[in-house]
């Protein structure tokens, strides 16, 4: 009845209009718009021509087939939302069992959309800097700040010898011939005083951490050597060895492995005590005097530099001497330094020039050719030190003003802005060193102070 109805009422209001519709009926036919439809519309054009242009009858039948049509697509959205229950073609005892063992769902895919949208953001935006910047220290201007001095907090002002940094506290030590260790906290800022360690009738030379640690080791000029022992806090005194007979102890190096404790005696001399012990291990002699030594990081080798120009390296599993080459136009040399990767050897002469070698060349050739000479140095290069990248080498002379350069690596070129813009407070360098992750870099001076610098291309102490 409804329909007669529906039909009736059509009639009716179209009977006009059925001439001229019929005609648009059939142009648009020729057209093929009566087979055209979009694909998710629930009215498709072919509906819509039926019910503005249609006949009664195509009218109706359009709207069964749209009835339909719209049933047929509720049916399949509530399908779609109950796909977790939909049953697979067969069972698979195996499938399942893998399934139930799967591993939870990572954080990461946890993350809300709104936190997940914005982080894909902020990469696309910093797209540009991630393609091109690289955790390499770059060369030509050093990124450096001078910041309060390390030593601010002694009141005594006595001069100093040694500055070194603790192997893995934000501690310094400094140390001269006051008879004293001072320790000072680094936090680039106040830098407060920890503790002052007195040495009785006992001038210190040279003073270091032991790679634990837990000790200071001193050195002077007398038969003997004394330690402090920071855990216990008590002050040590190892007494003079008769196989070290004809030595003073004022000049020592730590390898790298915490094993040995070398001291540089006469002759051409180098004594290898246990650091553990302190007990005397043996001794190795080189062709004239020994001025410095020098450990690769594994501290399976060690070289040793003297009056004759020439360096020798030794097998420190063997205490034995494995190879010796010469020093590109040196007649005297003062310091020697190993870059923590193995990759490269400073020589310093007593004219102040630095010959940069390739450790492995120079390891097999008796004449290598150095990779670079640095000659911004006039005077004696009595310190040589890499930083713990080996990206800088600090060079300095403790005979002249301003005599302290940095050299970049790889390039092997002087960083132009050090130490130019802190000439008034530089001095003459009697010491140096860097931080154990090369945050900072410390010089000790003539008048006594331990300047502090920020070297702000590296984030950690």
């Amino acid at each position: 009845m409804l329909r007669r109805a529906f039909k009736r009422s059509c009639v009716e209001s179209h009977s006009q209009t059925d001439d001229k519709l019929s005609k648009q009926k059939r142009e648009d036919s020729s057209l093929g718009l009566d087979n055209r439809e979009t694909s998710g519309n629930v009215t498709t054009d072919k509906e819509l021509e039926g019910i503005v242009f249609g006949g009664v009858d195509d009218m109706l039948s359009e709207i069964d087939h749209g009835l339909l049509k719209n049933e047929r697509k509720s049916q399949k959205k509530k399908h779609v939302l109950t796909m977790d229950e939909k049953k697979p073609a067969w069972d698979d005892e195996f499938e399942e069992t893998e399934t139930r063992k799967l591993p939870p769902v990572p954080n990461w895919a946890k993350m809300e959309p709104d936190r997940l949208d914005h982080d894909v953001e902020q990469l696309l935006h910093r797209a540009g800097d991630l393609l091109v910047e690289s955790t390499c220290l770059p060369a030509g201007m050093l990124q450096i700040k001078k910041v309060a001095d390390a030593n601010a907090d002694d009141t005594r002002g006595s001069k100093i010898q040694n500055v070194e940094f603790h192997p893995t506290a934000r501690v310094i030590l400094t140390a001269g011939s006051s008879h004293r260790v001072n320790l000072f906290q680094i936090d680039g800022k106040h830098n407060p005083k920890i503790q002052s360690v007195f040495f009785d009738d006992f001038p210190i030379h040279t003073a270091h951490f032991s790679r634990s640690g837990e000790e200071i080791i001193v050195g002077s000029d007398r038969k003997n050597f004394m330690f402090y022992d920071m855990i216990g806090g008590k002050v040590g005194n190892v007494p003079k060895m008769k196989r070290l007979e004809g030595s003073n102890l004022a000049r020592f190096e730590v390898s790298p492995d915490g094993k040995y404790l070398v001291f540089l005696g006469k002759y051409g001399s180098m004594h290898v005590l246990s650091a553990k012990t302190k007990e005397w291990i043996t001794s190795l002699k080189m062709n004239g005097d020994v001025y410095c030594v020098s450990f690769t990081r594994d501290s399976t080798r060690m070289f040793s530099f003297g009056d004759t120009g020439s360096v020798f390296v030794w097998d420190m599993n063997t205490m034995s001497c494995v190879h010796t080459f010469t020093d590109e136009g040196c007649v005297k040399g003062a310091s020697i330094a190993v870059s923590p990767n193995n990759q490269y050897v400073a020589c310093g002469s007593q004219s102040g020039i630095v010959n940069i070698y390739d450790a492995d060349t120079c390891q097999k050739s008796i004449s290598p050719k150095p990779l670079k000479a640095i000659m911004n140095l006039t005077t004696v290069c009595n310190k040589a030190k890499f930083n713990c990248t080996s990206e800088i080498l600090a060079v300095a002379s403790n005979e002249n003003m301003k005599a302290l350069k940095l050299v970049h690596f790889p390039s092997l070129q002087v960083f132009s802005n050090f130490p130019e813009q802190t000439d008034r407070q530089l001095q003459v360098p009697k010491c140096l060193d860097f931080s154990p992750n090369g945050g900072y870099m410390a010089v000790g001076n003539q008048k006594g102070q331990a300047l502090l610098y920020r070297l702000k291309h590296y984030s950690e102490y």
